[in-house]
């Protein structure tokens, strides 16, 4: 019964994560810790701003989210039956089927496919300044990458958000063995990335 638990759970219990970044020049680190319950995956980032999340344990979609910037609430979303959206000031909400992922959580939401050559999918990502739009994500290939964590073999993923005018892509890497780690992104300006550091994790799964 607990191999079957394991084999059907997507992330470890908990998680202690570190990241570099490099955001147009300018160094920095995102530390970042994940717990499972029956609510869902709780994650807490910490950077330069504070974001709290909880996502749905069987599809990685974003039931909660809380950010802020500069101690100043920017972003708050509850999925409870509808969104509810507080964004810089503004509030609404709206009623959308199926998993929403988030621009903010997609270390953690590109986790949860199962990835093979040729794979395509068209997901519905959560951008609070045009609410939920699609965008489109895409195998390119197998990649060996080096981090400060150590050499993975990743699946390499294109991720295009459909929005006009917009014609930035941008690339994760995800580890093809379990758990299937977010080890790098870029984007096609290469002016941004990110880099794993460092990771602890636990099974517990003594349900």
């Amino acid at each position: 019964m607990i191999l079957l638990f394991l084999f059907l759970q997507i992330l470890p219990d908990h998680e202690e994560i570190v990241y570099q970044t490099n955001d147009k020049g300018k160094l920095g680190e995102i530390h970042i810790t994940s717990d499972r319950d029956s609510l869902g995956y709780h994650i807490l980032y910490l950077s330069d701003r504070r974001i709290e999340v909880i996502l749905d344990t069987l599809n990685l979609g974003t039931l909660y989210i809380k950010k802020f910037v500069k101690n100043k609430l920017e972003l708050e979303i509850k999925r409870d039956g509808v969104f509810r959206v507080f964004f810089k000031g503004r509030r609404h909400k709206y009623k959308k089927s199926g998993p929403i992922y988030d621009r903010h959580t997609l270390d953690f939401a590109l986790r949860g496919f199962k990835y093979r050559p040729g794979f395509k999918k068209t997901i519905q990502l959560h951008i609070p300044e045009f609410m939920i739009i699609n965008a489109d994500l895409e195998v390119l290939g197998e990649e060996f990458v080096t981090t400060p964590a150590g050499r993975f073999l990743c699946w390499k993923l294109q991720f295009k958000p459909r929005i006009f005018l917009i014609r930035m892509k941008f690339y994760f890497w995800i580890e093809k063995a379990s758990p299937h780690r977010f080890i790098k992104y870029s984007d096609s300006s290469g002016k941004n990335s990110i880099l794993l550091k460092s990771w602890k994790g636990e099974w517990k799964s003594d349900d």
